[in-house]
């Protein structure tokens, strides 16, 4: 059969976590953790042939964070990097910005005017939603499309899983204080359900005075913000193979200051504000649909919003304001079948489309007169993206696995900004082979070969600039890339433990390039594909548990 030693032990790990009225009489049987995000289907991560980090829900807790990017501060293979309070960036295998990808439930994060370097944007997630948080580390274009470099982060957020009650209601207020900040954040949430309906919301406030460093560092000034969170998602199981879910989320983030603008270059103020992001989404998940083993729909709206407010110390007496929001739409469809007893494919099509309303002034501060700029980013552009992939797990015997999988993307943009004209069609067909192969029951040799691709964004081809001018480049190339990485994984008891060496070839980079000078002597630089670059490395983690294994996993 397909598996069958690896999905007993999925198997084993539902049933022990799918009704809170189940009672283990032995002692706690251990399992791995289970992960969707690397293969797009449940599969436990010491049986799946990709680096990945999970997070469970007791390690969420036990972080007693205000702040997403810290749930990720210690994770396998994870760094991040703040130069602000409101900031935090994660790093994966040498690569971060656009060129990692941010999903929230499967729905992209991203879209196309994600900054060059560290950003932001993942501190707009509250960590009071996260169920969990999935991290496949290397390449994930083949199943994720653009954007999936370094790799892929999935933040999966709670949602009613207790149906045990006809009608239950319950909730909770807490509260969290930081002495750092001289601040904290406080949460309050309602759970329940009516019948098969589930429902949890709440809404959390965050207010964050100047960061106080260590002895002799002081106070870091300007970094302190405030923020508003809500959310709402209502989940109902039609019967047994089916379920429908509504969500949405909104963030407010007020004043949030870029500190290292300020504190390093010449700048008096540099505040995102607004900084705000919404996400409505309906999905549904069915198992034996008509000829489909299992089925995934999902539609999204999604819109983020960045204002920048900046005073330049050499013009004190000038206020820019700049504004940049991005609608996006987006539709998936995703099925899973089981062809015989060896293959288990998983294919699906995916489409997002990015509408641009993009403003910019300058305000004289002694006389309030505002005057209408140019803004760094076009009005009423669009950027579309469309792709369709396929992949197949081949169980070759009872020790081996073998998933391969390819995907065709395409992308289109038109936008007009002064007298550059953007139209950029492109598209790009990628493909993986991974593959496991069983040394012992509790200890698994895995590798594998992937391609990645990131498609040039709205802010690549017209810059957004820190210290320095920049000046547009409309034709940029698609940044490519290839992966290979080889290593083990262990599992036993309460150890788990897992080590990989990877090798990444990258071409047509985009960076940024000086191409002259300013009379003043401030450098004139523009993005451009530079030469190949090469990144290699050796992950290493282990986890000891001395009680039950926290799964931390929503598994439908």
């Amino acid at each position: 059969m397909f598996g069958q030693s690896r999905i007993s032990r999925c198997a084993a790990l539902v049933l022990l976590n799918s009704s809170s009225t189940l009672v283990v009489a032995q002692k706690p049987l251990l399992l791995p953790q289970i992960t969707v995000t690397a293969a797009r289907v449940m599969r436990s991560d010491f049986d799946t042939p990709r680096a990945t980090t999970v997070i469970g829900q007791k390690e969420i807790q036990r972080a007693n964070t205000s702040r997403t990017p810290d749930l990720l501060r210690y994770a396998q293979g994870v760094y991040i990097q703040n130069t602000n309070l409101g900031g935090g960036s994660p790093f994966i295998r040498g690569l971060t910005g656009k060129q990692v990808l941010i999903l929230v439930d499967g729905v992209r994060l991203n879209n196309s005017f994600y900054r060059f370097g560290p950003h932001q944007y993942l501190n707009t997630i509250d960590p009071n939603l996260i169920k969990r948080i999935e991290v496949v580390r290397g390449p994930g274009s083949v199943l994720y499309g653009s954007d999936a470099l370094g790799g892929v982060i999935n933040i999966i957020t709670k949602r009613r899983t207790d149906f045990s009650s006809s009608a239950d209601l319950g909730g909770l207020i807490e509260g969290r204080y930081d002495s750092g900040v001289d601040g904290g954040s406080a949460r309050a949430q309602v759970e329940g359900n009516r019948s098969d309906i589930g429902f949890i919301g709440g809404v959390t406030g965050k207010i964050f005075d100047d960061l106080e460093g260590g002895d002799g560092v002081g106070e870091q000034v300007p970094s302190g913000y405030d923020e508003l969170d809500a959310d709402l998602k209502l989940n109902w199981r039609a019967d047994e193979h089916s379920e429908f879910i509504v969500a949405g989320q909104y963030t407010r983030q007020y004043d949030v200051p870029k500190t290292s603008e300020v504190t390093l270059g010449d700048l008096l103020k540099f505040n995102y504000e607004p900084q705000e992001r919404e996400l409505a989404y309906g999905e549904y998940r069915g198992q034996d649909f008509g000829p489909f083993d299992q089925i995934r729909l999902n539609v999204s709206y999604n819109r983020q919003k960045e204002g920048e407010e900046i005073i330049d110390g050499e013009l004190p007496l000038i206020e820019t304001r700049e504004l940049t929001g991005v609608e996006t739409k987006g539709a998936t469809a995703q099925f899973t079948n089981l062809i015989g007893e060896s293959h288990r494919f998983t294919y699906g099509v995916d489409y997002y489309r990015d509408d641009y309303d993009t403003g910019k002034i300058e305000i004289d501060r002694t006389t309030g007169v505002e005057t209408a700029v140019q803004p760094g980013t076009p009005d009423d552009a669009y950027y579309t993206s469309i792709g369709a992939y396929v992949q197949d797990e081949l169980a070759l015997t009872d020790r081996a696995d073998l998933i391969a999988g390819v995907r065709y993307s395409r992308f289109e943009t038109e936008g007009e900004l002064g007298a550059e004209n953007l139209s950029l069609e492109t598209d790009k067909v990628t493909g993986s082979l991974n593959a496991l192969y069983s040394l012992t029951p509790s200890l698994n040799l895995v590798g594998g070969v992937a391609q990645g691709f990131r498609a040039p964004n709205m802010e690549d081809f017209f810059g957004r600039v820190d210290f320095f001018s920049e000046i547009p480049n409309t034709e940029l190339k698609p940044e490519e890339s290839i992966n290979g990485e080889i290593g083990v994984n262990f599992f036993k008891g309460g150890t788990s433990a897992d080590v990989y060496y990877y090798y990444s070839d990258y071409e047509n980079l985009i960076d940024r390039v000086e191409v002259g000078t300013q009379a003043d002597g401030t450098p004139i630089e523009q993005r451009q594909n530079i030469d190949e670059a090469r990144i290699h490395g050796v992950e290493a983690g282990i986890t000891q548990s001395f009680s039950r294994h926290d799964p931390g996993v929503d598994r439908r």
